[in-house]
């Protein structure tokens, strides 16, 4: 989707791995912020990989 392709390529980041923007509920992707959301990342700096994830409000 559209918000998924933006926020890579706004975060241009080396060794992203992972982002995804879901309903907090059910963890469906979702394709357009009009209420929460959940993004999960994941990506590595260095040889340590991280994963986590942030609440989102429209």
């Amino acid at each position: 989707p559209a918000l998924i392709e933006a926020g890579r390529a706004l975060l241009e980041v080396d060794g992203l791995d992972y982002l995804e923007v879901v309903d907090p509920d059910s963890l469906a992707p979702l394709t357009r912020l009009d209420g929460p959301a959940r993004a999960l990342v994941a990506g590595r700096v260095g040889r340590t990989r991280l994963i986590d994830n942030l609440q989102l409000w429209a």
